[in-house]
């Protein structure tokens, strides 16, 4: 199989399939969930060549998750720190193929080659995930409803 990872493009057709796996996945979560509203917050996130922007994975030409680096989806306790990643989603049948990894790798290179030195996460149920993949824990989850924070250094 053939994984390749591209930028989101404000103009692609990619921008309601990654809304829908976000909507499905997240919109649960907020009471005040409006369908537009988040296909804007995705649209914002379509920069080429600064922060926020968003990545798509594809493997053999099918689109399989996404994963984006944000500004706006920070965690209370570090508010003056990021980027952020936020909405890493690969669909079910593709995952445990290496697709979050080369997302997650992805970001980060796009990341660095704009000057970025640190990106940030918080994760509910993740965390060792990211750890495996080189972050390091800035707070742990130590409640069923807490998020971990993770860094990593660029």
């Amino acid at each position: 199989m053939e994984l390749t990872i591209d930028m989101l493009r404000v103009d692609s057709p990619l921008v309601d399939t990654v809304l829908g796996w976000h909507w499905r996945e997240w919109s649960h979560e907020h009471d005040d969930a409006d369908l537009d509203a988040w296909r804007r917050h995705i649209v914002e996130r379509t920069n080429l060549d600064r922060v926020p922007f968003t990545l798509v994975a594809h493997l053999d030409g099918t689109p399989v998750g996404s994963l984006a680096v944000c500004d706006d989806d920070r965690d209370d306790r570090f508010l003056d720190r990021g980027p952020w990643l936020s909405g890493m989603f690969v669909i079910g049948p593709a995952r445990n193929l290496g697709v979050g990894r080369a997302l997650l790798r992805t970001a980060e290179e796009q990341a660095r080659g704009l000057g970025v030195p640190e990106l940030w996460l918080r994760t509910g149920e993740a965390g060792p995930f990211y750890d495996r993949c080189g972050w390091i824990y800035v707070a742990r989850k130590e409640q069923v409803q807490d998020d971990a924070v993770m860094r990593r250094t660029l």
